[in-house]
């Protein structure tokens, strides 16, 4: 899914020079983030808890963290090293 959707972010900015023009050269760096955020949340111990025990769906924490690790393109963006928490030298690739 992140895959398709940077994809499809750097295809609809090829055919949109006004969106290039706007975002400059952290435009990858401005991609993640806000796919990140939209999976930010607070919760107590005690709904994370509850959440655990009862929500099917993974913890947004690793809604993010799953797809970001495994993504060479957002480890490019961010130089992280090889080998770093957030660049492993063996992904899992899905797509």
């Amino acid at each position: 899914g992140l895959k398709l959707a940077y994809l499809a972010y750097q295809r609809a900015k090829k055919a949109n020079k006004a969106i290039a023009q706007d975002l400059g050269t952290d435009d990858a760096k401005l991609f993640y983030t806000t796919f990140a955020q939209g999976w930010c949340q607070k919760r107590s111990d005690g709904n994370a808890i509850l959440r655990k025990n009862t929500d099917p769906h993974s913890p947004g924490k690793w809604r993010v963290h799953g797809p970001l690790y495994n993504s060479q393109t957002f480890a490019d963006a961010f130089q992280c090293p090889t080998g770093s928490p957030m660049n492993p030298p063996k992904k899992c690739v899905i797509w």
